[in-house]
């Protein structure tokens, strides 16, 4: 399991690797079995992609979720890797790289001030991850990512 959570863009690509690589896919993502299904645009999906440094991370996070009795309220996926730039921005999204996460996206909608549990805050955090209810300009609620200051 990965504990040191990079800080900033270089930090990323010197972790995870170029993401503009056309091998990147192939060379870092990895599947793994999700330790509770999870609904993936409206289908139940027991495996997700993410990159291989960090399955370990996503596999604590959902055990830790459904031991605390918040598998219900963490259940809609809306995704891990997806290659494309910061939504409105001109950064690639940590997404490119495999290493965030959107979940209870129309519950959490970006912009929305409503946020996740804290006590699933917490268990993110735990393994790493930033979330992205506490950006400081655009709030993306829905949003976890092993990455700060990016």
């Amino acid at each position: 399991m990965l504990t040191k959570t990079p800080v900033g863009l270089d930090e990323i690509v010197q972790t995870f690797g170029d993401s503009s690589d056309p091998d990147f896919e192939a060379k870092n993502l990895k599947l793994f079995d999700l330790p509770y299904p999870l609904i993936f645009d409206g289908q139940m999906v027991k495996h997700a992609r993410c990159h291989k440094l960090l399955v370990d991370n996503f596999v604590q996070v959902f055990r830790e979720i459904q031991a605390a009795g918040f598998e219900s309220q963490v259940k809609n996926f809306g995704g891990i890797f997806n290659k494309r730039q910061q939504k409105g921005g001109t950064k690639p999204s940590t997404h490119s790289w495999g290493i965030a996460i959107d979940l209870e996206t129309k519950k959490f909608p970006l912009g929305s001030s409503d946020r996740f549990p804290d006590e699933v805050v917490a268990i993110f955090k735990k393994a790493g991850f930033f979330y992205g209810g506490d950006f400081v300009s655009r709030k993306d609620p829905m949003h976890f990512q092993f990455a700060e200051k990016f």
